[in-house]
């Protein structure tokens, strides 16, 4: 069940671009020429001017029309830092009313940091989703992945990735798949394109290009699906880059070949803090508050679809010296 609300959520997030916006304009920035004006929606912990986080607090509330009938689901997230590592989150999960579903994430590491496993577990121990991370002399060479659906131990999503390096290029294949996926970086190490093929046939693709900072501004994506994002950001550092930037390559050798990568960089690998998009022409701002030392200390996204899709996050960021 999470793991398909989570596809559902990156399609809805990130391939949207097909849908017209009912309302282009419905979230504002606050004060994007002067974000010194702080507003406290929640206690963001210290005031000084250390950027360390201590809690990451991530929800999401999407609504959605399935063959007719509403369906929404809420997810409540915190995620808890120490020393700008990921050490542990907390998931609450429900669907259209129904009692929420508490997880517990687990990271662990080796010697060296590298992450080698991400296991999701409910309450009661029993392990709902898994990740398991191979290295063969730093890099990432084999990510197997687990789902446990507890009410339908025959529903099966697992899968094996397996990795090749040449140059600067990655080369993904999935076992039991045709589906080969191409990761290529620039001489930074960036992202700057990710293309799919089946059976030597291209089938989809994203092109990322960069601003003078070294931020994502414009994302092109051909093939199954077509759209152009470009992206805004304020002039203030983002404090989960530094956290998850220990995650750049994972995030997306992990991900599956329809993904699209650019919003999740512009997210959480800037430099500066991410305040809107636009989409196929359509703009969205997204409403940024910051404390009295110029952190940032909440992020609202509101987008509406046609088609009774919906969905609103909600960050809050707490700090500790």
């Amino acid at each position: 069940m999470k793991k398909a609300l989570l596809i559902l959520f990156t399609i809805a997030l990130f391939t949207g671009c097909e849908n017209e916006p009912i309302d282009s304009s419905l979230t504002v920035i606050t004060n994007p020429s002067n974000p010194t004006n702080p507003t406290n929606p929640t206690n963001p912990g210290s005031e000084s001017s250390d950027l360390t986080l201590s809690l990451y607090e991530l929800d999401t509330d999407i609504s959605f029309s399935l063959f007719g009938t509403p369906i929404q689901t809420v997810t409540n997230s915190d995620i808890n830092i120490t020393n700008n590592v990921i050490t542990s989150s907390n998931i609450e999960l429900s669907v259209q009313g129904s009692t929420p579903v508490l997880e517990n994430q687990t990271i662990t590491r080796n010697g060296s940091g590298q992450v080698i496993s991400d296991v999701s577990t409910t309450l009661s121990g029993a392990v709902t989703n898994e990740y398991f991370i191979t290295y063969t002399s730093g890099n990432i060479t084999e990510i197997t992945y687990n789902y446990y659906d507890q009410e339908d131990p025959s529903f099966d999503e697992n899968y094996t990735y397996n990795f090749t390096y040449s140059g600067n290029t990655i080369t993904r294949t999935k076992v039991g798949s045709s589906i080969e996926t191409l990761f290529s970086l620039n001489t930074s190490n960036k992202l700057v394109k990710k293309e799919s093929f089946d059976n030597s046939v291209s089938i989809l693709a994203e092109e990322l290009t960069y601003n003078s900072d070294g931020n994502i501004s414009n994302s092109i994506t051909t093939g199954e699906s077509e759209g152009e994002q470009s992206y805004n950001y304020d002039a203030l550092e983002n404090p989960l880059k530094t956290v998850y930037d220990e995650h750049y390559l994972l995030n997306f050798l992990s991900d599956e070949y329809e993904d699209e990568i650019g919003s999740v960089i512009a997210h959480f690998h800037a430099s500066k803090n991410w305040t809107g998009v636009t989409i196929n022409g359509d703009t969205f701002n997204f409403t940024l508050n910051y404390n009295t030392v110029n952190r940032i200390s909440s992020r609202d996204i509101a987008y509406n679809f046609e088609g009774a899709l919906s969905f609103i996050i909600n960050e809050r960021f707490n700090y500790v010296n």
